[in-house]
């Protein structure tokens, strides 16, 4: 009687082990699923003509479409130009054509300022929040 109670207590308390770590591997499984999901459903493309790139000073324009099938966050968006991080506080973000919501066919404007950018090529790179982006060599 004491082995089959030991037995029952030890059974017992593999079964709340396994469901434990069971339990944390489909939560991450979950987890993993929703963002590749988010991924797969993000696209965007630099739509600028390389060769004339709208500049006012040291003002540099680009145009950004979201040729994905969700809606962006805008605020998450950077961009990086020839490997260097351009700051929030150089980069002003507007929806053309009005709009509070980068949503899918949408067009973000962003205006770097980029102080000492020289002539010549140079390189793009624009990243959403969960990693997808696209890039563009430009001449200025």
């Amino acid at each position: 009687m004491i082995f089959f109670i030991a037995a029952a207590i030890i059974a017992g308390s593999v079964a709340a082990a396994l469901f434990i770590n069971t339990q944390s591997v489909v939560d991450s499984v979950s987890i993993a699923s929703k963002t590749l999901s988010g991924q797969l459903k993000t696209d965007v493309t630099i739509i600028n003509d390389p060769e004339k790139i709208p500049r006012s000073g040291d003002v540099y324009t680009f145009y950004v479409k979201n040729t994905g099938k969700r809606i962006l966050p805008t605020e998450y968006v950077n961009v990086i130009i020839d490997g260097i991080i351009i700051p929030e506080a150089d980069m002003t973000k507007t929806i053309v054509g009005g709009g509070s919501t980068w949503g899918s066919g949408d067009v973000l404007q962003i205006d770097v300022t980029y102080t000492g950018l020289s002539s010549g090529d140079h390189t793009i790179r624009v990243i959403t929040e969960n990693g997808i982006d696209d890039s563009m060599d430009f001449k200025t």
